[in-house]
């Protein structure tokens, strides 16, 4: 059997996102069990991680199966270019650390986010993309600067426990001022997902930080096969109007992808985009959402973040539950 990757949110039809969150949902209230017991997941970290590590950690041990840890400490630099003349920094290629690690471990989850050029370099996902050609086992997206849909199954089953349908509900994903430039990836995978799942989805930012266009195209398509809509404000009272969500997050710009000074300069009068009580007033007593870590009384006030329409918390505790699902499906 060929093995199978979850790279993206896009990986994924509607019934088997259906499937995976519906298995999420009975793992959730279960004890746990040996599923995958004597299997071993390599983690590989390139950037910090705390709920993304912790969560697939507690998920492998609930399974009976465990997880082997590897930083950017770890591991070589790498090279994932083809036919690349290493006699530069890199001292392994990629190629040869997937082929290696597949004789080690049952699956690979890689977070890879770091910027490292231009947006059309990033875009691209090189080093995951590369791991998931060669390594003879699946390998899981724990975060690119492109995306990340681990966060976005996490996201669509607290939706969906709150909301119960998520067809034709009004979804508001809203840019907030970060001092640091942010990845596009928890963006993009919900903005795919939900737009899977039918919702109404407004996608909210000041000029200058458009989601990429591909991205944003097949949302649109995936809106109207599905019985949802995507639109784009720039606007933000608006957008947030008889939202019932409120999705909370910051993204960078592609257009000085590469500038952070340029980027900043960019930002320095966009600091009043961000959620508090007034917003949250305009909308349908929506949900508010963040994929976390936040920066408080910066992206959202302390009030909404611990108010009570804030599901931040069951958010990061579904990580956990879609990851079992996941992991239960790609490796059992």
């Amino acid at each position: 059997m060929s093995k199978r990757d979850f790279l993206s949110t896009a990986d994924l039809s509607r019934p088997e996102l259906d499937d995976l969150l519906d298995l999420a949902a009975r793992a959730k209230g279960k004890r746990p069990g040996q599923v995958l017991a004597g299997k071993t997941l390599g983690l590989l970290f390139f950037q910090p991680s705390l709920r993304t590590r912790v969560s697939f950690e507690v998920a492998m041990v609930q399974l009976g199966g465990h997880c082997i840890n590897l930083s950017s400490d770890d591991l070589y630099e790498l090279e994932p270019e083809e036919q690349a003349v290493m006699d530069g920094a890199a001292e392994e290629h990629v190629k040869d650390a997937a082929r290696t690690l597949s004789r080690y471990v049952d699956a690979l989850g890689i977070r890879s986010a770091a910027r490292s050029g231009t947006w059309a370099h990033d875009r691209q996902e090189l080093l995951l993309r590369s791991y998931a050609k060669y390594a003879g086992v699946p390998v899981l997206n724990l975060e690119t600067s492109f995306e990340h849909p681990c966060q976005a199954l996490a996201d669509v089953l607290t939706m969906r426990e709150n909301l119960v349908s998520l067809k034709g509900r009004r979804l508001t994903l809203q840019w907030c001022y970060h001092p640091e430039p942010k990845s596009l990836g928890p963006t993009h995978s919900i903005l795919q997902a939900a737009a899977m799942m039918g919702m109404q989805v407004t996608l909210a930012h000041p000029l200058g930080f458009e989601v990429d266009a591909a991205v944003l195209d097949r949302s649109r398509k995936l809106a109207q096969e599905h019985g949802g809509s995507v639109q784009v404000s720039n606007d933000r009272q608006a957008a947030a109007r008889g939202a019932e969500v409120l999705y909370a997050r910051s993204w960078g710009c592609t257009k000085h992808w590469d500038d952070a000074e340029r980027e900043a300069m960019v930002k320095r009068s966009l600091q009043d985009w961000r959620v508090d009580e007034a917003l949250m007033a305009s909308t349908q007593n929506a949900l508010l959402m963040h994929p976390l870590p936040v920066r408080r009384n910066v992206a959202a006030t302390d009030a909404v973040l611990d108010g009570p329409r804030s599901v931040i918390y069951e958010q990061a505790a579904n990580r956990t539950h879609v990851q079992k699902a996941l992991l239960m499906q790609l490796l059992k």
